[in-house]
């Protein structure tokens, strides 16, 4: 069968299973015409000057950064684009049959990492049908569930979601944290299990970190921002750890810890398991620079700094646990691809070192009685290790293949841990794994319409022209070869050194069963290869990420899976920036691309949110050596008119507080003003929505459904080019 007629028959199956009423008829999807966008929504120009040195920079939609919650011109112009872009969207052939397939998936069940108090194990649920994680309890693995807390009663349109929570160390009190329409700000609540009632208590202006309990239950430690002046679009700086006691108002809390030396530094606090050392990781975020403890049984001690020797600017240091008076730290100091060396709590000048460098990034460590469980980056995709801490004697844990591990946690029975997987095919299942038997155990594993012996996954590792190693997953429907024309999506972040392996994603999923092909470059700035990979994407080598997603581009072309006109590009965030640069490079290599919650225009991202705390990543544009790299590779001021980019379609939301939906808003006025008008550039503007966590599953099935259909319609899947049935 040639590979046309395999992603015509993947695509009748898939449409007819999806719909119910058979196939969409030949005849019907040549008769439909494309989608008029007709004349994109009017867009003042109103230019502003910035100088920078001695080079002028016009801005000619400075006004679209302007507060979308507070003015009503802003709120207008998205009403008009959101118009615009919903009538496209909504008559895109196949688009009924991909939501109905999302739906699907999505309603899969989650349940996220156990945590365990005495005999009881706490963990997040999604029931199928539901829009939101639950909290749920049973006593052990095989004790009936009870939900704790239910967000569905927080909110009729399932905007509001909970964000964490920390359990007391006897099981009694829960304290979670909930946020709203998508926002970053979380609200800090208790629940005392017994009665099931919450109690008065309610802690404001968290953001972006944890809560953890005092060993003896009476109160929680916290992380706080001062209240900022506007609340969505203010940088936060000057944050507090604070000891919040129960029953008492958070005026009254007990400040711990602040830096005022350095105010943009944000922290991580621990305890240790027996509850007698504080530890705080203070530093950029991201970056952890140095780590302090505090020896809570010596009343009236002080923090002390663990000293591991010089530490470069983008160095970490991690707690991960201990024994007695032994603190057990992963470093990246000496060790770009980190080590894990152990600290005598009473001699803090001393220190071992347990694990030493590799040649792959040790991403995680837990301690599981007297093994370590060591968790491994290996080209792209997490491997498990445990160590003996007797004799240093390693095994390997056994995974089902290329994909991510997470929820890493102890339990009850000393040496036995928790851990989740997931892969291209397969959901997020929990294991139980038994360190001295050497075996994993299936704990919890959730029902759905996917099999994962039905998809295939390569890994291959691109050579990019700087030299860069760039794994590459390709993954599709087993069976299907190469044949130069299967739809394909290019998906990549590329920054921060985050690094992000292949995992379980109904909208990948769904493409595969489309007859496409999903592709996940691991790139440069990722940090896939340690710190010496982050940065060679950072700065001043920031244009390699894009020309390393480019590079992987023309690899999928030249290895026979695609070509230009059949494909896509995709990424969030950062991963929205690597869109955009790599467009600009190249846009000859894509038919469509859809940045989503991007960081787009690179001369004002200081200027909102935490944008500051990325000077760090991209360099400060007032910087002379930096403006001209960060200028010339902005994908909002390297626009060029005239140019046949691919079709854009470009998604924010409206309450975003980490990536301001200003840059999504002038890049799209700016491509529909300059760009070749036989391709559309679309803007769509999600209201009750941020930067993606906390969206309800019914939102996130929506967003997904427009970016496949519209990948679709620009690769020629459902158009008179490719006949479905």
């Amino acid at each position: 069968m040639s590979d046309i007629s395999m992603l015509n028959r993947r695509r009748a199956l898939f449409l007819g299973a999806a719909t119910g009423a058979g196939l969409l008829c030949p005849a019907v999807a040549a008769a439909r015409s494309e989608p008029a966008w007709g004349a994109y929504p009017p867009t003042p120009v109103e230019p502003v000057i910035d100088l920078y040195g001695e080079v002028a920079v016009e801005d000619p939609y400075r006004w679209l950064e302007a507060d979308i919650r507070t003015s009503e011109r802003v709120q207008a112009w998205t009403t008009a684009q959101n118009a615009v872009s919903d009538a496209y969207l909504e008559g895109l052939d196949g688009r009924a049959a991909i939501r109905a397939r999302l739906d699907a998936l999505f309603d899969i069940e989650t349940i996220g990492p156990i945590a365990t108090a005495g005999d009881a194990q706490f963990f997040t649920r999604r029931a199928r049908g539901e829009e939101q994680s639950s909290l749920w309890v049973r006593q052990g693995e095989t004790g009936e569930a009870r939900r704790l807390l239910d967000p569905a009663q927080w909110s009729a349109e399932g905007t509001a979601a909970l964000a964490g929570y920390a359990v007391s160390p006897d099981g009694r009190y829960v304290a979670y944290a909930r946020q709203d329409a998508g926002s970053d700000w979380r609200v800090w609540r208790v629940l005392d299990r017994n009665s099931g009632q919450t109690l008065a208590d309610a802690i404001h202006w968290n953001k972006y970190s944890n809560a953890f309990w005092a060993a003896d239950g009476s109160g929680f430690y916290y992380a706080r921002f001062p209240q900022p002046d506007a609340m969505f679009l203010s940088g936060n700086s000057g944050q507090q750890l604070y000891f919040h006691r129960l029953g008492e108002p958070q005026d009254a809390d007990v400040l711990i810890y602040e830096d005022k030396a350095n105010p943009d530094y944000m922290f991580i606090g621990q305890l240790s398991a027996d509850g007698r050392y504080l530890l705080i990781n203070t530093g950029y975020a991201g970056g952890g620079i140095t780590l302090l403890y505090k020896d809570l049984s010596q009343p009236g001690s002080d923090f002390i700094p663990i000293d591991l020797g010089p530490a470069e600017p983008l160095a970490g240091n991690y707690f991960i646990g201990s024994r007695d008076a032994t603190l057990y730290v992963l470093t990246s100091v000496g060790a770009a691809n980190w080590r894990l060396v152990s600290v005598d709590a009473e001699r803090p000048g001393e220190s071992k070192e347990v694990v030493p460098e590799r040649g792959f990034p040790l991403r995680g460590a837990l301690l599981a009685g007297d093994a370590l469980i060591l968790k491994y980056l290996a080209d792209g995709s997490d491997t498990l290790i445990s160590r003996s801490l007797r004799n240093g004697r390693e095994r390997a844990v056994s995974l089902p293949g290329l994909g991510v591990v997470q929820g890493l946690s102890r339990a009850a029975q000393p040496g036995q841990i928790y851990y989740q997987y997931s892969g291209f095919g397969q959901p997020l299942t929990t294991y139980r794994y038994d360190v001295a038997r050497r075996r994993s155990v299936v704990v919890d594993k959730p029902q759905g319409p996917v099999e994962p012996s039905d998809y295939q996954v390569e890994r291959v590792v691109v050579t990019a022209r700087d030299g860069n190693r760039v794994p590459l997953f390709i993954a599709s429907r087993k069976g299907l070869a190469r044949g130069g024309d299967a739809p394909t999506i290019l998906y990549g972040y590329g920054g921060f050194g985050a690094s992000y392996p292949p995992d379980f994603r109904p909208e990948q999923v769904t493409w595969m069963d489309m007859g496409g092909v999903f592709a996940i470059a691991a790139l440069p700035g990722d940090g896939v290869y340690g710190e010496a990979s982050h940065r060679a994407g950072m700065l001043a080598n920031k244009p390699a990420v894009f020309d390393a997603f480019n590079d992987c581009a023309v690899h999928l072309i030249a290895s026979g899976y695609t070509h230009p006109e059949r494909l896509a590009a995709f990424g969030y965030s950062n991963g929205g920036l690597l869109v955009g640069g790599a467009v600009a490079r190249r846009p000859d290599l894509y038919a469509a691309a859809m940045p989503t919650v991007g960081v787009l225009d690179m001369l004002r991202f200081t200027q909102f949110t935490n944008g500051r705390l990325w000077i760090r990543e991209y360099g400060d544009p007032q910087d002379a050596a930096l403006f001209p790299v960060l200028h010339g590779y902005s994908p909002y001021h390297a626009a060029v008119r005239g140019r046949r980019y691919p079709a854009l379609l470009i998604g924010t939301g409206d309450t975003d507080d980490r990536v301001a939906p200003m840059h999504s808003f002038k890049y799209a006025a700016r491509l529909q003003a300059l760009a070749d008008p036989s391709r559309p550039v679309l803007l769509t503007v999600d209201k009750d929505s941020g930067h993606g966590a906390g969206n309800s599953r019914s939102k996130t099935a929506k967003s997904a459904a427009d970016r496949l259909a519209f990948a679709a319609h620009h690769l020629g899947l459902f158009g008179s080019g490719w006949k479905v049935g």
